[in-house]
């Protein structure tokens, strides 16, 4: 993705004439902006930012395909997708509160529920900052949260098994890409952990958390599936499998 040319269609589409503008309004500083132009891609904030003052779609201002405004046709669900009447409404796009989701006895994560009076119409997702440690088995204690972001309240009621059970991470690496690219948002649903065909989960591989497509073949075993060709599958047993849980979100929805 050409940075430059994203940062232009950000700019014509905000109706903003400054770096300085931009820069406040995405709450970094002007020398973020030019170091952006010289870099791939737009940051996974500043995106949650624009779609939620401005109802821009990401994959428009990414690659310029696609409606530039999403949520104005009520068809998707992050926090930029208001009630019409409260379209022109900017919302706060993230609340800054650090935790840690935490393991209990039972194996069951924790997600911390933000410490804020309740926003109608709004849950908060916490950004995980993934800090894993494969020590006692466990590869979710260590990790850290720093933000949370809004969504809808109705989009999460009905994607989602529990708003306690929904995080936000970063995804690092090729191997999903065109699907999910490199940098990329994606918002995971702990309490999804069952294997179903041609669905995408988060999984515990020894010291890190990876990102791959599953699917059930005879003898217990699951297929683990990259969307990259120059990542061929390989075949696991189902039972050494560590599901974190389910990418139900990025982009777009994704089979759930």
């Amino acid at each position: 993705m050409d940075s430059v040319k994203a940062i232009d269609r950000i700019m014509e589409a905000t109706g903003l004439s400054s770096q300085r503008e931009l820069a406040d309004l995405l709450n970094v500083s002007v020398q973020s902006i030019s170091n952006q132009k010289k870099k791939e891609g737009i940051p996974a904030p500043w995106l949650l930012t624009l779609c939620d003052s401005h109802d821009l779609n990401p994959k428009w201002i990414r690659d310029g395909v696609g409606p530039k405004y999403i949520g104005r046709d009520g068809k998707d669900g992050s926090a930029c997708h208001q009630p019409e009447e409260e379209s022109q409404q900017v919302k706060p796009p993230c609340v800054r509160q650090e935790g840690r989701i935490e393991e209990d006895e039972n194996g069951e994560l924790k997600v911390p529920v933000l410490e804020a009076p309740e926003v109608d119409h709004y849950d908060y997702i916490p950004m995980v900052e993934a800090q894993l440690s494969a020590g006692g088995g466990s590869f979710m204690a260590s990790e850290r949260i720093r933000d949370y972001y809004a969504f809808r309240k109705a989009f999460i009621a009905n994607v989602a098994t529990s708003v306690k059970k929904l995080i936000l991470m970063r995804v690092s690496g090729e191997s999903m890409e065109p699907e999910i690219r490199n940098g990329a948002t994606v918002m995971i649903d702990l309490g999804r952990r069952h294997i179903k065909n041609n669905c995408i989960y988060a999984l515990g591989l020894e010291d890190t958390i990876i990102i791959k497509e599953l699917e059930r073949i005879p003898g217990g075993r699951v297929r683990v599936i990259s969307k990259n060709p120059q990542y061929p599958a390989y075949e696991a047993d189902a039972k050494a499998l560590r599901i974190i849980g389910q990418v139900i979100w990025g982009d777009r929805m994704y089979p759930i």
